[in-house]
């Protein structure tokens, strides 16, 4: 385990949250919170290089292939299952609402996104081959599922690694050019593209760390940590898929140079202490429960405490919006330990 790259996947995570928690905050009105879904990528490309640099050598036959889809979904498939029927549950409490009282649901019960199809679907992680549905962040994790397995038979079957790792990433970039020219049946696709392109970036990372492996000083870490915020804060500039494009290259190389920090630097001691590692550790909690939380306090604000919404944002009086973000945000963290703790490790 390379630790400052735990912390940067539990911080990453936190922008996640409150890029869907939509509070009016100076914070969460920052770009950098408005264009945090463009950490996902960054998700994306650090498995790439996480998975190669503990499968890469280790997948040498059909057993070791099966052994290997196998704890994958068993580290992703328990949870999602879990806020999935969680997502299932709000749908049924919107039947309630509009059966019992004056309220009128945003989307009628398990119709448009959550439809009975996308039920169907996130059972068996194909949702996000073609959008997103119920527990929005899961789209990923079904992308993910299915390129980890892509990635086990390119390791098994073929000699030629890097060669196929390009092979797979240009076919992402031709399918992010053609969608920028006009083929708009393809924007649904895009999803997935955006998992297969990056996290084959991340393995050509690990390919190029394994090969090159030295110590890098931490001020060009420093540096490259710094375009990496700023890229995100100012992504809205990029036109189209051009993001998913620039900023897996910069989280790529990123990775890289902090991979390859001196263990005695500064920065690697910043980024290695034991409560940000901790909450890289429970990241996939974070990032998969946080949603469910989102939608069941957003409720809670507007028809319990009148809590008025503009532009989507819920607007707190005085610092009552700063206070609610932190509560909240501590309420995640610690039901994340709890998931890890008490229900993720049984499965691992």
């Amino acid at each position: 385990m390379i630790l400052p790259l735990e912390t940067f996947r539990g911080i990453f995570a936190l922008i996640i949250v409150l890029h869907h928690l939509k509070i009016d905050t100076f914070v969460q009105k920052s770009n950098l919170i408005i264009n945090g879904g463009l950490v996902v990528d960054f998700f994306f490309v650090l498995s790439g290089f996480v998975i190669s640099l503990n499968y890469i050598e280790k997948i040498n036959s059909k057993i070791d292939l099966i052994n290997f889809q196998k704890k994958r979904f068993l580290r992703l498939y328990p949870l999602h299952i879990l806020t999935l029927l969680v997502f299932v549950l709000i749908e049924i409490i919107k039947i309630i609402v509009e059966n019992y009282t004056n309220l009128q649901t945003t989307y009628a019960p398990f119709t448009g996104f959550n439809n009975f199809y996308s039920l169907f679907a996130n059972f068996f992680l194909l949702h996000g081959w073609y959008g997103w549905s119920f527990n929005l962040p899961s789209w990923s994790i079904s992308t993910e599922f299915y390129t980890y397995f892509i990635f086990a038979l390119v390791v098994l079957n073929t000699r030629y690694k890097l060669s196929i790792f390009v092979l797979l990433i240009l076919l992402s970039l031709l399918l992010f050019t053609l969608n920028n020219i006009g083929f708009e049946n393809l924007d649904n696709f895009i999803y997935p593209a955006r998992c297969i392109y990056s996290f084959f970036l991340g393995s050509l990372v690990f390919l190029i760390y394994k090969k090159f492996q030295k110590d890098i000083s931490q001020f060009y870490s420093f540096i490259m940590i710094i375009l990496c915020i700023l890229l995100i804060y100012f992504s809205d500039y990029l036109i189209l898929n051009n993001k998913y494009i620039i900023a897996p290259l910069l989280f790529g190389l990123t990775i890289l140079f902090i991979s390859c920090l001196k263990n005695n630097s500064i920065l690697y001691r910043i980024l290695s202490n034991r409560y940000t590692v901790y909450l890289g550790t429970i990241s996939y909690g974070v990032y998969m429960i946080h949603f469910g939380l989102v939608w069941f306090f957003r409720q809670f604000c507007r028809f319990v405490l009148n809590i008025p919404e503009y532009d989507d944002y819920l607007v707190f009086n005085s610092y009552f919006g700063e206070i609610s973000t932190f509560i909240f945000v501590i309420l995640v963290i610690y039901l994340s330990h709890l998931s890890f703790k008490y229900f993720e490790n049984k499965f691992r």
